[in-house]
């Protein structure tokens, strides 16, 4: 056991030795982002001859300044670590761009050191210690806190100040927006405004202490100037995206490895491949009654999320839902999904959410009164400024069901936080009644008409300050969508991103609720629920009853046959006693003659005795005669009599055998009629199923039909999900009752909840108390967000297995690492994803990621080069299937979780060739029906061949894509704004992109494919570049399906190809596109104008 928890403990510590290498990017020089460089000779921005301190500040605000001392390039960091560790044909990968520095602070309007906001570089003090002592040495990697440390009171010093213990006060950099004591803040500020001199200095003591002066570089000094509202002028909040986000909390979890056992989730993720149990696995495509067997209704959970009714999920979806929710629904684990493109992750995942929701209320509705939801213990308390904080503990039985949503795309975490409240996330009968705090929803999603306030973007400090000001004390902007006036009374806000307060927010509805009185609130919600439940129960049972039926058939057709031919055999049973019957009488009546005719014989001889004379005259002789005559014939009359008794044994058990036979065969015949009438019974009973539910019952041909089976949703016809969904919005009108019952103790709690989610409790507030108030922030808002960088800023102090459910979204693109901290605090994870489209960017070398897992003893499967987070969960799930794909480890085929199947957005043939390159055909099309596309052209590939370039930026390319567009809006009536993304592989065909479309489509809808996954558009156009004299760029891009996989399938109604089509047809994969793909040759324009040529 200790073995398995240093072998553990060896994994994390070495994902956190890959972060230490693994900075993040600063701002680039720009005026008009405010980034300034620093030189000596000029002013700096805190300075009044600075051009900066004629920018007009708005009223409230000040200016705070984020210094960037020592810029260096990451390829720097880059070239370094391969001097080190050597290169292999694996480190080709060209994305380490962008620039970082030694250190960051941030200092006031003044300049004036803020002292708890130095951070300094882990990437360049490692890069150091790869330099000398270099690898070779034990513990190489060792003591940068340390070393933090002497640099820390060194930065310190640079305000004039001497300090002790900086370092212990950095994890308090959370301010609350209200907080107004400056008083506390003097002690945290340097006492004289820095100079470039002694920023300068700075960088040259740093660089040369950590010995990478000459491999990095590092020099310049930046400068990002922000206005800031005037009462957080002197914290700093900004300076520590600087580091790997998440290096911190790799080591913590790794310390807590050491000494205790993970979950069972983080368990199984950190199981080696050569221990995953691959026997128990069931392959869903070659096991399809597996999937079957597992949507019967019974194992549906009782909610489901309120869609349109009409529109259920398809059978992997609701397959998927089902699992999890047996799985995990009563035990911490890990359950992966996979998820192609298109195919219903977020709808999948709604119904998860609602499963959640319903069985929290199911515990909620078992209480008499709301009250006794809350421990009887003594309530948690801290001092939050000149405020005690209160809160009271749930009842174990209550919590658990805390959801939160991670994914390492900033992109994705807004979508399923920013959709499901949206009133366009429900189905038309519920859109305008469905209510859960829906104004303060609608204010979270800044005007965006909103049903409820079940999901909320937390993560970075502005999205949970955001959150508090929105949803808890009810401000809002003017710039929101149809902001209304401010109350009366109020004056109009002079800024357009002013807060106003609408005196609605949740803390003002607890308080009001508290003065009311709420008779029968409680009552009545719990009927509306209850009676629901019972709708529910009922409808399923009924369902329940005719799958078992259906299930029962095969065996009941089995049965029938087995009677069948125990009545054949029975019948010929009988046959054969009745052919020995006739037989058997016959034989006694000529015994019984036999025996009569001896007997006879006997007595006439007896008759014939000689007397006394006789016998004398003869001297004895006649006696003697007649004594064996007489002796002749008693044997005689035995041995008839013998065969009598033998011939009526015979006929007694021959009419015993028939008498048996005929039994038997009655009693076939009888089990037979019953057979029968138990086929008929199920058969009726299947029958008057489908004919109720047509198209939900599962029928024999769907084992050998995959479009047939995915696309049917067994089981779950209109009238069960109308009442699922009934019951989900009844489970939360329970949840807003109990709000509003025990609104005094819940406001209490939430006022702490805040606390929480600001980062205001203090460091000295038990854990527990900590957890209390995130559970009860969860009563209110089901379902958070947040991005894995921010995890640690959000729930930083939690431990182990202290909320209940993470849902990881895009998990593909999610390096192994980044989902440690989380399943280490969450006890069940579900992770969706695909390894078919866009993989993690790992920035450190292979070779270097080799090395040091040498340091650590761990073996290369861990390397984050060869896997992702969503492979590592998909080994350990029992059901999902195999697809062919080489990945970095040089596997031919990799095992998927529970693979959705049903792909709903694109047309053909952005579809066909999705399918065909990278899921071997998994997917089946689910858009058949679509009305026809408003541009009637077909998808095609523009062939344009070029020999102008400027590196992977083809010019005429450009001129091709400009008038594809121009025919788009001019012919087809395309909105370019909202309908179309340009796309391409490469960075510099990107911005030539913008260029060359620039009049006609904003930049924010043209972007490499790494930014697009998780986006879709009716059109996307292609451009594929690349330089005519670089042909490994095009190998690269086609090294993998994944790739080409995401940009065709951002597609939904058409895809336009631009690129010299003669030079990609070669490349893997770049082959199907191209062959079903029609061409059409570009001609170049001689003058104004141009064509594209069929």
């Amino acid at each position: 056991m200790v073995d398995e928890q240093q072998r553990r403990a060896g994994v994390v510590g070495y994902w956190r030795a890959v972060e230490l290498f693994s900075p993040q990017k600063i701002p680039a020089v720009s005026v008009r982002e405010r980034v300034y460089a620093v030189s000596q000779d000029d002013p700096l921005p805190w300075q009044d001859s600075h051009p900066l301190r004629s920018v007009a500040l708005e009223p409230g605000f000040v200016w705070q300044h984020v210094v960037y001392g020592g810029a260096y390039a990451l390829r720097a960091v880059r070239d370094a670590l391969l001097a080190v560790f050597g290169e292999s044909e694996e480190d080709h990968d060209g994305r380490m761009d962008g620039e970082t520095a030694l250190f960051a602070l941030t200092v006031n309007d003044e300049g004036r050191l803020l002292l708890d906001s130095p951070v300094l570089s882990t990437c360049a003090w490692a890069t150091g210690r790869a330099l000398a002592p270099g690898p070779g040495r034990r513990g190489w990697l060792e003591g940068f806190e340390e070393d933090e440390a002497v640099w820390l009171a060194r930065a310190a010093e640079l305000g004039d100040v001497l300090a002790t213990d900086v370092s212990e006060e950095r994890e308090d950099d959370l301010l609350d927006e209200d907080d107004d004591n400056p008083e506390d803040d003097e002690d945290k500020i340097g006492l004289r405004a820095l100079g470039a001199k002694d920023l300068l200095e700075f960088v040259a003591e740093v660089s040369a202490a950590w010995g990478v002066q000459e491999a990095l570089r590092p020099g310049e000094v930046r400068v990002r100037s922000v206005m800031v509202r005037q009462k957080q002028a002197d914290g700093a909040d900004q300076q520590d995206f600087l580091n790997s986000f998440i290096a911190a909390d790799l080591g913590r979890v790794a310390d807590a490895l050491r000494t205790t056992e993970p979950g069972a989730g983080l368990a199984a993720y950190l199981t080696p491949d050569e221990q995953v149990n691959t026997a128990w696995r069931t392959d869903l495509r070659q096991h399809p009654q597996a999937a079957l067997d597992q949507v019967a209704p019974e194992n549906a959970p009782l909610g489901r999320w309120p869609a349109n009714a009409k529109h259920p999920l398809a059978l992997s979806q609701q397959f998927a839902v089902n699992t999890i929710w047996r799985d995990l629904g009563g035990a911490s684990g890990l359950f992966a999904v996979n998820g192609p493109p298109g195919t219903g992750k977020t709808t999948m995942l709604r119904d998860c959410f609602a499963a959640v929701i319903v069985e929290r209320a199911r515990r909620l509705a078992a209480l008499r009164m709301p009250s006794q939801a809350f421990t009887d213990g003594k309530p948690y308390t801290w001092k939050s400024g000149d405020y005690t904080r209160t809160v009271t503990a749930l009842r174990p039985e209550l919590t658990g069901f805390e959801m939160v949503v991670a994914s390492a795309n900033n992109g994705a975490v807004e979508n399923i936080s920013t959709e499901i409240p949206a009133r366009d996330a429900l189905g038309e009968h519920w859109r305008e009644e469905a209510d859960y705090f829906s104004e303060q929803a609608t204010r979270l999603l800044k005007g965006t008409p909103a049903w409820g306030a079940v999901a909320a973007r937390l993560g970075n400090k502005k999205n949970r300050m955001e959150f508090v000001n929105r949803l808890w004390h009810g401000k809002y902007k003017a710039s929101d969508e149809n902001a209304p006036p401010p109350p009366p009374g109020r004056r109009p806000p002079r800024r357009r991103d002013a807060w106003i307060d609408s005196d609605t927010g949740v803390s003002q509805l607890l308080r009001e609720w508290a003065r009311q009185p709420h008779t029968g609130v409680w009552r009545d919600a719990k009927e509306r629920f209850h009676t629901a439940l019972a709708d529910v129960e009922r409808l399923r049972e009924e369902r329940a009853a005719s799958a078992a039926a259906l299930a029962g058939l095969p065996a009941a057709r089995a049965h029938l046959r087995e009677t069948e031919q125990a009545v054949a055999h029975a019948e010929e049973q009988v046959r054969q006693a009745q052919r020995g019957h006739p037989g058997g009488e016959q034989a006694l009546v000529r015994a019984e003659a036999d025996l009569a005719e001896a007997q006879r014989l006997h007595e006439a001889h007896a008759q014939r005795r000689p007397g006394f004379i006789v016998s004398l005259s003869t001297l004895g002789r006649a006696g003697r005669d007649w004594h064996a005559r007489d002796q002749q014939l008693l044997t005689d009359a035995d041995a008839a009599r013998d065969t009598r008794n033998l011939a009526r044994t015979a006929l007694s058990t021959t009419q015993h055998l028939l008498a048996q036979a005929e039994h038997q065969r009655l009693t076939c015949a009888q089990a037979q009629t019953a057979a029968g009438e138990r086929l008929a019974a199920l058969q009726d009973l299947v029958a008057a199923a489908e004919s109720r539910w047509e198209g939900h019952v599962p029928k024999d041909t769907w084992l050998v039909d995959d479009a047939q089976r995915e696309l049917a949703a067994p089981w779950g016809d209109e009238v069960i999900a109308h009442a699922r969904s009934e019951l989900f919005l009844a489970a939360l009108a329970l949840h807003e009752a109990f709000l509003r019952c025990t609104a005094r103790t819940m406001y209490a709690n939430l006022m702490g909840a805040m606390d929480a989610v600001t980062g205001n409790i203090p460091k000295t507030v038990p854990v527990k108390a900590l957890q209390a108030a995130w559970q009860s922030l969860f009563l209110l808002v089901p379902v958070v967000s947040t991005t894995f960088a921010s995890l640690d800023r959000v729930f930083g102090r939690l431990g182990q297995e202290a909320l209940g459910w993470l849902f990881i979204d895009e998990a593909g693109q999610a390096s192994a690492q980044q989902a440690v901290g989380g399943m280490w605090r969450l006890a069940r994870t579900v992770v969706v994803g695909d390894p078919l489209q866009l993989e993690p960017v790992i920035v450190l070398p292979w070779t270097a990621q080799r090395a040091l897992g040498a340091e650590f003893g761990v073996d290369e499967q861990w390397a984050p080069s060869r896997t992702s987070t969503q492979q590592l969960a998909d080994r350990t799930n029992r059901y999902g299937t195999l697809l062919p794909a080489e990945l970095p480890d040089g596997s031919q085929e990799v095992w998927v979780g529970s693979p959705l199947r049903v792909h709903r957005r694109c047309d053909d043939p952005m579809f066909t060739v999705s399918n065909a390159i990278a899921y071997d055909h998994l997917m089946v099309y689910g858009t058949l029906g679509r009305d026809e596309y408003r541009y009637q052209p077909r998808s095609c590939w523009v062939n344009v061949v070029a020999t102008e370039a400027d590196g992977h930026w083809i010019p005429e390319e450009g001129r091709a894509l400009r008038r594809v567009l121009e025919k788009l809006r001019d012919e087809g009536g395309v909105d370019l704004t909202q309908d179309v993304y340009v796309i391409s592989p490469f960075r510099n065909v990107v911005r030539g992109a913008e260029k060359a479309c620039r009049g006609l489509l904003p930049d924010n809808r043209v972007g490499t494919i790494h930014t697009t996954q998780g986006k879709e558009a009716d059109v996307v156009i292609l451009v594929l570049g690349s330089d005519p004299r670089r042909p490994g760029a095009r190998t690269w891009a086609a090294s993998r399906p994944n790739l080409l996989n995401v940009a065709v399938s951002r597609a939904k109604r058409r895809l336009f190809v631009i690129g010299n089509r003669d030079t990609w047809r070669d490349q893997r994969y770049f082959s199907t596109l191209a062959e079903t793909l029609p061409a059409h040759d570009w001609t170049p324009p001689s003058g104004p104008g141009s064509s594209v040529s069929r």
